[in-house]
């Protein structure tokens, strides 16, 4: 594999950022011919609060994973957004969704077909995925979540009785300090998409039962069943830590509907 590491301006966030890139490299175990057009399958993967586009390089096998399934994986920073747009200007939520895939199929062979594309993200970056796939499910094949914040509205009251005011300004920042709005609700977004006839990506939920996360997780699981999403849920022992989140993205990986080959495009 190569992997890429990219510093570059972003309109949205008005200053620099970073994102890693893992490509396929032409290479045994599969050679390929360099003058056909090709675009590999695309896995965007979310950081968690606290963490960076290195996280997932540090924490996980995250490359030996990827060159099993011949799949490019795209790690952007997210800071501690929850990847949405904020009063304060940074845009992530649109940088997520417009400049960064543009960006990344400008400068890298990869597809931009939703049957190629796939989104996963652990905790932060679960509820981003969920955010991002649910507000524009046409774009995405198949999503993964592990330990995910999937109750901002939960966290909201928790952390508005936290001690640590930098958390709590956090979870403020996000979502405001009185209330969650609908859109930012993953229960009320799938509610709303599901009552719009809008098809809705196969789910892939994995989660610790000594995640502090556990309880909120389960009811989600529970709700998108009931509404009808098509929902893989599996949980096994396992905390909020990167223990638990290095299976989980082994086993996402295997179970998505992957091709684990080079897409030629002739």
């Amino acid at each position: 594999m190569a992997l890429i590491h990219c510093n570059f301006y972003s309109k949205y966030l008005g200053y620099d950022t970073q994102v890693n890139v893992i490509l396929p490299e032409n290479k045994s175990p599969y050679e390929f011919d360099e003058s056909r057009d090709y675009k590999f399958q695309t896995l965007y993967l979310l950081h968690g609060l606290g963490d960076d586009c290195n996280g997932w390089l540090r924490g996980t096998s995250i490359e030996r994973y990827a060159t099993e399934h011949r799949i490019a994986v795209v790690m952007p920073t997210g800071e501690n957004s929850f990847y949405l747009n904020k009063a304060s200007g940074k845009q992530y939520f649109s940088y997520m969704t417009e400049e960064l895939p543009q960006r990344m199929a400008k400068w890298f062979p990869l597809s931009s077909e939703p049957e190629d594309t796939y989104l996963a993200g652990l905790s932060m970056g679960g509820y981003g995925t969920l955010k991002i796939a649910l507000t524009y499910p046409e774009r995405f094949h198949e999503i993964a979540i592990f330990s995910a914040a999937v109750d901002p509205c939960t966290l909201l009251a928790v952390t508005n009785a936290f001690d640590d005011k930098v958390v709590s300004a956090t979870f403020c920042a996000a979502f405001g300090e009185d209330e969650v709005k609908a859109e930012d609700d993953p229960i009320r977004l799938l509610e709303s998409r599901i009552a719009e006839g809008k098809k809705i990506p196969k789910i892939i939920q994995y989660e610790g039962k000594q995640d502090f996360l556990y309880d909120m997780n389960r009811t989600f699981c529970d709700k998108a069943k009931e509404l009808g999403a098509e929902l893989i849920y599996e949980e096994w022992e396992g905390e909020h830590n990167w223990k638990f989140w290095d299976r989980a993205i082994e086993k996402a990986l295997d179970v998505f509907s992957l091709k684990n080959q080079v897409l030629f495009r002739d």
